[in-house]
């Protein structure tokens, strides 16, 4: 071991590292989940010696910018909003850019009233990698329902030409063909796509991939959200119908880019939840339970889209019963990705036609990845149950894969 440090304390701030970091210019990077006590933080560490460089609180303290906006909220009931999947960095800009989740508990009744922002939870951070500063902040949805956004977010420098057509929210001031270094792609439950200016935060457009009733409106002047009323919780005993559910639309399972195509590729599901505010059972961490059941005049569950970087039209989906899980790109123009029924594909990355397809027998679960070894590719795919498969069958209960845990290793003929 060349060095150990500790971040939290388990014994009194139960935080789970669930995701590993990344390094940026010499600083080991990580956020975390917790649980109900305390803000979570975002690290950063000297990559040599492991000593602390500074830690981000995802909660505002008292007299903090964004402290505000938990009304009179004390600190020590602001709870939760976890950064646990992986950031990404610019290097030019020397940004870090995570995700975060909800609050604890989720309905807003429950912590000082539903107006309030209650930074910075299922936010992007833009954080200075130096310092921990936050430059710029977005908030994507004021939760009341565990849909989190902490997942994944792509750097882009492309045009920025959103299809009027295709995209239901667009900023008025964009100009036609500009090119903009841009953060984009599904970074939370919803299944909705924001495209944003990675420099300074600026919304530029959004839309939605799957049905969803949890957002009304969104501003595409300034990017503010505004939250379907109707769903929205009031007291405790209530129950709404809220699309997606808090296993997605998208959820940690990994979507993909490809620089070919500038096109982004996405595991979604189409999933409702019937979800009740309660103190008794359920999510006791969110004050929330749960039926779920597929979205409204569909019975396809699972679905790979493919959507444009530049101009946010889908340009082919493939939809399936079984839920699918991560996704890779290659050079050679694939696109390989599994589903909790076992079965394992590599898709087009143009037309979205399935070119190859393995039955593993067990949900496809991790993230699969490509690589060369003396000059042969390799595909590795896992197997074995993961985080939402269960919640996935549930919903298409005549799929009934084995529960293997395997690791599977495809490679290409020999070019001999």
């Amino acid at each position: 071991m060349a060095w150990e440090t500790q971040i939290l304390d388990y014994e009194t701030d139960r935080a789970l590292q669930s995701s590993g970091p990344i390094i940026a210019n010499g600083k080991v990077i990580s956020g975390r989940s917790c649980t109900t006590t305390k803000s979570c933080v975002i690290t950063a560490h000297d990559a040599r010696t492991g000593a602390e460089l500074w830690r981000r609180s995802t909660i505002p303290r008292p007299g903090e910018p964004g402290d505000e906006t938990w009304g009179g909220v004390p600190y020590e009931d602001r709870k939760h909003v976890g950064a646990w999947m992986v950031p990404s960095y610019d290097p030019e800009l020397n940004l870090i850019y995570i995700g975060t989740s909800v609050t604890s508990p989720a309905p807003k009744f429950m912590l000082g009233g539903v107006d309030l922002a209650h930074l910075y939870h299922n936010s992007t951070l833009a954080l200075d990698a130096d310092t921990g500063e936050i430059r710029w902040y977005y908030q994507h949805l004021n939760d009341h329902w565990d849909l989190d956004h902490p997942f994944e977010r792509l750097l882009l420098d492309t045009v920025v030409a959103p299809d009027p057509s295709a995209v239901d929210w667009i900023n008025p001031r964009l100009r036609p063909g500009e090119v903009r270094k841009v953060m984009t792609g599904i970074p939370g439950k919803t299944g909705v796509v924001y495209t944003l200016d990675r420099e300074t935060g600026e919304f530029l457009w959004a839309t939605p991939t799957v049905t969803q009733n949890v957002i009304s409106n969104i501003d595409g002047a300034t990017g503010a959200v505004t939250e379907n009323s109707e769903v929205v919780f009031s007291g405790l005993g209530q129950e709404v119908l809220a699309c997606p559910s808090w296993a997605g639309g998208k959820d940690w399972e990994a979507g993909a880019y490809s620089p070919l195509t500038n096109t982004m590729f996405f595991p979604l599901r189409s999933t409702c939840a019937r979800v009740l505010s309660t103190m008794d059972g359920g999510l006791a961490i969110y004050r929330l339970a749960a039926r779920f059941e597929l979205a409204p005049g569909t019975d396809q569950l699972g679905s790979v889209r493919a959507i444009s970087a530049e101009t946010g039209a889908t340009t082919w989906i493939h939809e399936q019963r079984a839920g699918t899980t991560s996704l890779v790109t290659t050079g050679g123009g694939l696109v390989f990705g599994g589903d909790v029924n076992g079965r394992f594909r590599a898709f087009d990355q143009v037309t979205g036609e399935v070119l190859w397809e393995i039955n593993l027998g067990s949900p496809v679960s991790g993230f699969p990845i490509s690589f060369a070894v003396d000059g042969r590719q390799y595909v590795v795919a896992s197997t074995g149950n993961a985080a939402n498969s269960g919640i996935n069958l549930r919903m298409t209960p005549e799929l009934q894969p084995s529960r293997g845990n395997n690791i599977f290793v495809f490679a290409l003929p020999d070019r001999d």
